[in-house]
């Protein structure tokens, strides 16, 4: 008979354990496995501990704690010292030449400690040294460096996670410094939720390291803890990732297997995992749809029946959500875009990931976008600004443009691997129109939500008069504050913060009251969001970017200006009186709503002929002045063929020898060459401006309308313009908000007058919605405008004395807000956002909307101490009443109503034992009230859809009854809804 032999191989394996797990019965005793051991190195390696390194470092180092595993700033420098010793060594031992040095490995736990130490060296004056990073996250490009030979005279210094241990062998490597640090993956026991910790490496661990040293010349570890800490304290073996990591994947692979249940099974293995981590495990599959509750109703909790989406999930090498939102796109549509995110680790491709969100809250999209971008090159010119240049940046970054190539081969290879489910990407499909596009997207983004329920989170209310009093009436969309510590004469200190915050964006005006400061930034394109710059200035504080203005002596600000009163201009913004124009015509249409148009009665229109016809007889120059955005001056226009004539104008974009202006008494805009400018007589910015900016108050695009277009669908917009563009329409002034008229428009019909509001609503494009505060109260907010005094001219001596400097809060927003869950695991716990998600800082925009805005995240992390949870991948949900309860529905495996004369709300989760009536698995069970009324037909239609999310055709879907247990093979189970007075 022939036996065939298994050979285990590993430098880290504790022998005595595996060999007594494979022992063989031989003559009625066990007799454990053989065990050959090989020896590594072929030359010596002398270990070196911290004790050993006093005399490198001029300060007392104090000795590492158990339970203190951050690398402090005095350790850093202790591995560059002893770095910059090894030159003296080397001359010391007099073998070998300076000009083949050799090369440094240092082990650090992660890639944040890696950036640190590359910073540290990079501050050294002098030393040759060619660093390289090393991490799972470098391309191969980069990974094949560390390989290479350093320049002459160079010595290589590696910064290297464990990946340095077994997975890479660099042979020139002399010297190992190691910081007997690692990061590992472990499920927090409370909520299950992974994180990376910090902790200390075994002492196997740390042997392998050492001997990536010494394979073509003698070797030298220094190991950065004292000798008695590694005797005592260093763990001799890592504690198995099996009873660490979630056991979600391998209970999968267990059930294909079909070789019993998975608690038999697993508690056979060498490191079992604890009980309760198998049946919280088995749980959460039959709550992700991977598994089915046993048919005959019993070990429910230890045991299920895979699902034609379990038996998908085994077989795709992904994350089990991402699996799960693979599958869901095929069954909505949208499986190639499910195929690019399941291919991404992380939000963070290009530059600006935000540029490729395109206005929707979601790292997922942003993506897609930008992978399809980078892929498409022809399309360079189709895209905005903003996005080209991101992309043009993405370009120029080697490293993040290899990183899209290899997921495109990824991407491939998990499309050949679903097409055996028969999943297949339409290869051809014809070009979408602007409708079909949105709605895909909106379809995207609740595939996004099933597949990772229950990862949701809800946006936090803000108090809307107390936001609006601290911003100080100013627009959150187009402003930020810095706020405390402002020096006195605060309005001297302009140009500095618009220099602090010139890297944002260009910024329009810069205020002052009190303690505070107020940014405001140019909206460059007709999106009446918030502005890019906004966020992207808010995130700067969010990523502790340090903000300092250079103060200057107060005295000799008052010296120099002869003890004069020294003072800004200030402005209080007065209520306007409720006024009718009886006449406005509207030639640009921002958006449903928003447009631009200038007074049509006949005072008005003589002003503006006596204007047009002044200005065209002058002798008019050309500018003189380099182009920018915002230059006032004159442009031509015509209607078709008819003779140009100029006009006030001002520049908007400017493209190559031709630019975009804007006209300021009409409110229209047109592309004109940029030789075709004139100078800006002084005496023509006299009159006021005649056009005017109007938005209808009262009204928000409907569900249907956001669904079908970018807040607004395509056929709103164009039943919008059809009504205004070129037509004289009647306005009643509401409010004055941020320098836009909020109006109710009316249109002149069959000798009366019909609100456009009404018409919208009557087919179904918007909804009547209150006004904001600031509209409503419309209060005299009083703000210090920036405008120098004619005594700053006698101060420019000043700047070049500044006498210190002070350090500025912020900038933030009133408008920001958090999130929460409804999880009762996570419900007590601080939700905070990674800082380079799109979503890191969020603004209510509408703060007096108090319905329900969700966000759903792709990865919960939860920090060491368990008190903040850490969202990332994450989406945010349109802005609709109801979606937040209607998804929820939709995608949860069990639901109990909440009912009083129509549906209140729901309890959401895996139900409760039929036997025992305690909830299975209470920790995630959400419990939701309903922001709209959903009736009993509504409840039957989102049933109906649950039961039309069909994957397998051969299986049939059945609602579970109540503790009957009979759904099988079925992607989700609910509950028959079980209805309760409260």
């Amino acid at each position: 008979m022939y036996f065939g032999q298994i050979i285990l191989m590993s430098a880290t394996i504790n022998c005595r354990e595996f060999a007594e797990y494979f022992a063989t019965p031989i003559w009625g005793k066990m007799s454990p496995a053989y065990v050959y051991e090989v020896e590594g190195a072929p030359f010596t390696i002398e270990e070196f501990y911290l004790d050993d390194l006093q005399k490198l470092y001029p300060y007392r180092i104090e000795p590492p704690h158990p339970d203190d595993l951050l690398i402090s700033p005095k350790m850093y420098d202790l591995a560059i010292s002893l770095i910059q010793s090894f030159n003296e060594m080397e001359v010391e031992e007099g073998g070998t030449p300076l000009s083949e040095r050799g090369s440094v490995l240092v082990f650090l736990p992660g890639i944040h400690e890696i950036r640190c130490m590359q910073e540290s060296l990079a501050k050294l004056a002098n030393q040759r040294l060619q660093v390289y990073p090393l991490h799972s996250s470098v391309t191969l490009e980069e990974q094949n460096g560390v390989f290479l030979s350093p320049v002459p005279w160079y010595r290589k210094v590696i910064l290297s996670t464990n990946i340095a241990e077994s997975s890479v062998t660099v042979p020139d490597v002399k010297y190992v410094i190691d910081f007997c640090l690692a990061r590992h993956l472990v499920c927090d026991k409370d909520t299950n939720y992974q994180s990376l910790r910090l902790t200390w490496a075994s002492k196997t661990n740390c042997n392998q390291r050492k001997g990536r040293a010494g394979r073509v010349s003698k070797g030298f570890c220094y190991r950065l803890v004292t000798r008695a800490f590694w005797t005592n304290e260093i763990p001799e073996y890592m504690i198995p990732e099996m009873q660490l990591a979630p056991l979600s994947t391998i209970l999968l692979k267990v059930k294909l297997l079909d070789m019993g249940d998975p608690r038999s099974l697993l508690s056979t293995a060498l490191s079992p995992p604890n009980l309760s981590d198998i049946v919280r495990t088995v749980l959460e599959l039959i709550e992700m749809g991977a598994l089915s509750a046993k048919s005959d109703g019993k070990n429910q909790s230890e045991d299920g029946e895979l699902t034609f989406l379990g038996r998908v999930l085994a077989h795709l090498p992904v994350d089990l959500n991402l699996g799960k939102m693979i599958v869901l796109g095929h069954v909505f549509g949208c499986l190639d875009e499910c195929l690019i995110i399941g291919q991404f680790d992380g939000p963070d491709i290009s530059c600006s990931t935000l540029a490729f969100s395109r206005g929707t809250p979601s790292d997922s999209m942003a993506v897609v976008n930008a992978f399809r971008v980078i892929l498409s090159q022809d399309k360079f010119y189709e895209m905005g600004s903003s996005c080209r240049f991101a992309f043009s940046a993405c370009l120029l970054d080697r490293q993040r443009i290899y990183s899209v190539l290899q997921v495109a081969e990824l991407y491939e290879d998990l499309k050949k691997r679903v097409s055996q489910f028969n999943m297949h990407v339409l290869e051809d499909s014809p070009s979408p129109d602007n409708t079909s596009i949105n709605r895909q997207k909106f379809i995207l983004q609740i595939v996004i939500a099933g597949a990772f329920y229950p990862n949701y989170f809800f946006q936090q209310e803000i108090d809307e008069r107390q936001a609006c009093k601290e911003l100080n009436g100013f627009n959150p969309r187009t402003t930020v504050m810095v706020s405390m510590n402002l020096p006195p004469y605060s309005f001297l200190y302009y140009k500095q913060l618009q220099s602090l915050f010139r890297l944002c964006g260009q910024v329009k005006t810069v205020s002052f009251d009190c303690s505070r400061a107020y940014v405001e930034f140019h909206r460059t394109s007709n999106d009446s969001g918030v502005l890019p710059e906004v966020t992207l200035a808010l995130q700067m504080a969010h990523k502790s970017f340090k903000m300092e203005l250079q103060t200057y002596p107060s005295e000799q600000i008052e010296f120099c200006t002869g003890r004069r009163s020294l003072k800004s201009r200030c402005f209080s913004p007065k209520v306007k009186q409720k006024c009718v124009f009886l006449g406005v015509i509207s030639l640009q249409v921002i958006d449903v709503g928003h447009f631009w148009g200038f007074p049509a009665d006949e005072a008005s229109l003589g002003k503006q002929r006596r204007l047009t016809a002044e200005i065209n007889k002058c002798t008019l120059s050309p500018v003189t002045v380099s182009l920018y955005p915002n230059l006032l001056c004159l442009a031509p226009y015509s209607e078709t063929n008819e003779e140009s004539l100029y006009y006030r104008a001002k520049i908007l974009h400017m493209r190559g020898n031709t630019v975009e202006v804007f006209f300021l008494d009409f409110g229209n805009t047109a592309v004109v060459s940029s030789s075709s400018l004139r100078e800006l007589p002084s005496d023509l910015l006299a009159q006021p401006f005649q056009a005017h900016e109007f938005q209808v108050a009262g009204m928000w695009p409907s569900a249907q309308s956001i669904i079908l277009g970018n807040k607004w669908s395509s056929r709103a917009r164009d039943c919008f313009v059809t009504m205004v563009k070129h037509q004289s329409v009647i306005v009643s002034l509401y409010s004055i908000l941020y320098g836009v008229m909020r109006v109710e428009l009316l249109l002149s019909r069959e000798s009366k007058s019909t609100s456009v509001v009404d018409i919208l609503v009557e087919e179904g494009h918007a909804v009547k919605v209150e006004e904001n505060v600031d509209s409503q109260v419309q209060s005299g907010l009083t703000a210090v405008r920036i405008n120098y005094p004619d005594q700053l001219s006698d101060l420019k001596w000043i700047r070049s004395s500044a006498s210190g400097s002070v350090n500025l809060v912020g900038p933030s927003s009133s408008y920001q807000t958090n999130f929460y869950s409804l999880s009762r695991k996570t419900h007590y716990r601080t939700v905070s956002i990674e800082k380079n998600s799109i979503n890191s800082v969020i603004l209510n925009e509408n703060p007096h909307f108090k319905h329900q805005r969700m966000m759903v995240a792709g990865i919960v992390a939860i920090n060491t101490s368990g008190t903040h949870i850490l969202l990332k991948d994450t989406s945010i949900l349109p802005d609709i009443p109801g979606l937040p309860g209607l998804v929820m529905m939709l995608f949860t495996p069990a639901m109990e109503l909440r009912f009083r004369s129509y549906y209140t709300g729901a309890l959401c989760g895996l139900g409760f034992n039929s036997l025992t009536k305690e909830p299975i698995l209470p920790e995630n069970d959400i419990e939701l009230a309903f922001d709209v009324k959903f009736d009993v037909m509504d409840i039957i239609e989102v049933t109906t859809l649950v039961l039309d999310l069909q994957v397998d055709p051969s299986l049939r879907m059945d609602i579970a009854e109540r503790g009957s247990g009979q759904a099988r093979g079925v992607l989700f189970q609910l509950h028959s809804p079980i209805l309760l007075n409260r």
